[in-house]
């Protein structure tokens, strides 16, 4: 089954680069200027929509990527002296929490009716989504669960390791999406505790830790990131758990303080296009524009059990979602 969807992402691979690079000429509307992007991962996907908008446009893109914790942090060091003007955020939920500090304006790109998410009065999109499910190494694991209960058969016990809500903008989401939907609700993160399950790191320091097979699986892992591997011929594969899982669409904003509004927009507007989609679609992420295929080696929205979250609630919310799972599985 893995050396079929080796060569299925190799060929959808090729086949979207293709139309990424076809869909806009080399260098149209080249209208100058300069503009700032912070984005929080995967730092691949923000290089390669930058260096696309800028032979577009011929605007200048000074870029910042970090995680999801490190960008926010920054924009609050900032807040007396912003530079950024356009923020991506891995975490819808950020989104809010943003708008509620009154950071963001609103904006009505070109392709905004056909975005799958908005926020509230235009003030940030969806350009993309990430799925969470149980990752695994497939030269440790041959029958993984298959439901995120499942996950507490001590079968498993002391070979877990779950992304760090403190650092990971979806692994917080994950939290408050089972504290919603799921009857067990904290005490299930009590029990993964007494299991052994460890939280450590940012997503791509909880998936090393499967890729070197110092432990069997990750827990609420990005499924982007298991694609990507396995497209090198890692030995990865991943579950979306019977019981649901979050999809976390991931944002983008124009700040309130923007110093270079109109190339802003111009950036968004690329990023929401067919051109800028592709991009997304090559880098194995949900798009988040209607009427664009996901890349054919990754599973599809429609056929992942999506838990219906709150995301104002849990935006409200996330320093004790936050304090509650440091409790109960460190």
């Amino acid at each position: 089954m893995n050396q079929r969807i080796k060569g299925i992402a190799a060929a959808a691979a090729g086949l979207l680069g293709i139309l990424a690079v076809s869909a806009y000429p080399a260098a149209a509307s080249a209208s100058g200027g300069s503009l700032v992007v912070y984005s929080a991962g995967p730092g691949g996907l923000a290089n390669q929509l930058v260096q696309a908008f800028e032979q577009r446009t011929g605007i200048q893109v000074q870029l910042f990527q970090s995680t999801t914790g490190k960008v926010l942090g920054r924009l609050q060091a900032e807040k007396s002296n912003p530079h950024a003007d356009v923020v991506m955020l891995a975490d819808w939920s950020a989104g809010d929490a943003l708008q509620q500090e009154g950071m963001l304006q609103p904006f009505h790109p070109t392709n905004g009716q056909r975005t799958i998410w908005k926020g509230p009065d235009g003030m940030y999109y969806a350009y993309s989504a990430s799925a969470l499910g149980i990752t695994y190494n497939t030269k440790l694991v041959k029958n993984p669960p298959q439901t995120w209960l499942a996950a507490l058969n001590p079968q498993w016990d002391n070979k877990i390791v779950m992304p760090d809500p403190a650092q990971s903008g979806s692994a917080v989401d994950f939290v408050g999406g089972y504290l919603q939907t799921q009857v067990l609700g904290m005490n299930y993160f009590k029990d993964l505790g007494e299991n052994g399950t460890v939280v450590q790191g940012a997503n791509a320091d909880a998936l090393n830790q499967v890729l070197t097979g110092a432990k069997d699986m990750v827990l609420a892992g990005v499924d982007y990131m298991a694609y990507a591997d396995i497209a090198k011929g890692e030995p990865l594969g991943i579950v979306y758990p019977k019981e649901g899982t979050v999809v976390n669409p991931r944002p983008t904003m124009i700040l309130k303080s923007a110093h270079n509004l109109a190339n802003a927009r111009l950036f968004e507007d690329f990023v929401l296009s067919d051109a800028g989609q592709a991009i997304v679609a090559k880098n194995y992420l949900l798009p988040g524009a209607k009427g664009y295929p996901a890349n054919p080696a990754r599973a599809a929205l429609s056929s992942i059990n999506t838990w219906n979250v709150n995301w104002v609630d849990l935006a409200k919310h996330k320093t004790s979602y936050i304090e509650s799972i440091d409790s109960a599985l460190q």
